[in-house]
């Protein structure tokens, strides 16, 4: 395998990331899961092909070392092939070090480095990259493109039936362990990992979300325009309650059973295994992760990745595949098929509960996902997005068409 030539730039990365020799030891022998006679001759750090992401900087880590013969001279290893190990590395931005992004980073490294990998003793499959090393500001992991892990090769499209299936396969591993780990330690994750309690996104005080959120109720007064007085009422009464509790079915629920849920499950988060459609898919970006009802992750999964036609044409066969898969995850853990601690009516019912947290989410997304990225300026993320929106869908036909379509369901669901 080829490394980058230009080991002075490649310096300058590891000197901003404090990445020392040490610490590549560290990440190396967890990654071979031996300590034995390892000999590192050279690390570097690069950008990786996708440089930037919402909360980081991403690079690749080479490592070049070889193995050393059982008490043999350093000065016989340089004869011996050098080997190459590579990781993905994420780190906080280094030109905009805010305190509240600095939690945020925080809770992800913290999150991948113990509670993460504490789940995955209880797993019948991997469905987060391998953690090999956190520190307050950087994360490094697994490369999944060289575990033959890929993206969804089109950003743009919704996810096929078979890559849907693949997620639901990973959720429902996640979620089982959460369950197992809780069963068998005599723990609550709510209680023991409070950094679970750290809302980055569905919140009264969070601008990308009430910014987004006034911009969908605007667009929802234009087509109420020309609908009777007495429908527009019925609605308009029905949605100041509605928006308020949604803000709480993403938290740490008292009615029904709660799990690890990742809450961003969106093509760009999620990574499928190549030529093997039995696989569970592998999930990344922990950082929206709360303890919550796993009717949450399912809505994420389901409104964030299919059409309108085909969600309402399989959603039930989906829930119902996803429980399946919940059930024979439990069971591999030793649970009875009568104490399985989440029923498949319970999974209904919250899923039905939260659907206006769907509606209303899926909404907000497309004003972001769905624009040209030039104008996702912190501007119309975070201050003003109304006008704009507006705007946009007046010159946008697409954008138009696709928020429109979102916007029309949530009316059909407040007229019911």
């Amino acid at each position: 395998m080829s490394t980058p030539s230009n080991i002075t730039e490649a310096n300058k990365f590891v000197k901003k990331l404090q990445l020392t020799q040490a610490e590549c030891m560290q990440i190396l022998t967890k990654a071979r899961g031996t300590q034995t006679d390892l000999q590192i001759k050279e690390f570097k750090l690069v950008p990786h092909s996708y440089p930037n992401g919402f909360l980081g900087e991403y690079y690749d880590l080479y490592v070049l070392y070889n193995i050393a013969g059982c008490g043999e001279n350093e000065n016989l290893t340089v004869r011996r092939e050098l080997l190459t190990f590579q990781a993905f590395v994420k780190s906080i931005p280094q030109a905009s070090m805010e305190p509240e992004k600095e939690a945020i980073f925080l809770k992800e490294a913290t999150l991948y480095g113990t509670l993460l990998e504490r789940l995955q003793k209880y797993s019948t499959a991997s469905w987060s990259p391998r953690c090999f090393y956190t520190h307050d500001d950087l994360i490094v992991l697994e490369h999944l493109e060289l575990a033959d892990y890929r993206l969804c090769p089109n950003p743009d499209e919704y996810i096929s039936d078979i890559n849907l299936r693949q997620v639901l396969r990973g959720l429902a591993t996640q979620h089982a362990c959460c369950l197992a780990l809780e069963q068998k330690e005599n723990i609550s994750l709510g209680d023991s990992c409070p950094l679970l309690q750290l809302e980055i996104t569905v919140s009264p005080t969070v601008p990308w979300y009430t910014n987004g959120l006034q911009a969908i109720l605007a667009v929802i007064q234009t087509q109420l325009s020309g609908e009777s007085a007495e429908l527009k009422a019925k609605i308009e009464a029905r949605l100041p309650s509605t928006i308020e509790s949604v803000y709480d079915m993403t938290n740490r629920s008292s009615k029904y059973r709660n799990v690890l849920c990742h809450r961003d499950i969106w093509r760009g988060n999620i990574f499928y295994r190549v030529n093997d459609e039995e696989a569970a898919a592998l999930f990344v970006d922990y950082q929206t992760a709360r303890y919550c009802p796993p009717a949450i992750d399912l809505i994420f999964a389901l409104f964030m990745n299919l059409e309108l036609t085909t969600r309402d044409a399989k959603e039930v066969e989906y829930l119902r595949f996803y429980y399946d898969c919940l059930q024979r995850n439990l069971i591999a853990n030793g649970f009875a098929m009568t104490d399985i601690p989440i029923s498949y009516g319970e999974l209904l019912s919250s899923y039905e509960e939260f659907r206006p947290f769907g509606l209303l989410y899926r909404a907000i997304v497309t004003t972001i996902l769905k624009v040209p990225r030039e104008f996702v300026t912190a501007e119309y993320v975070h201050v003003a997005r109304t006008a704009s929106v507006l705007k946009l869908m007046a010159e946008l036909p697409r954008f138009k068409k696709c928020l429109e379509e979102r916007v029309k369901e949530i009316v059909t669901f407040f007229a019911k």
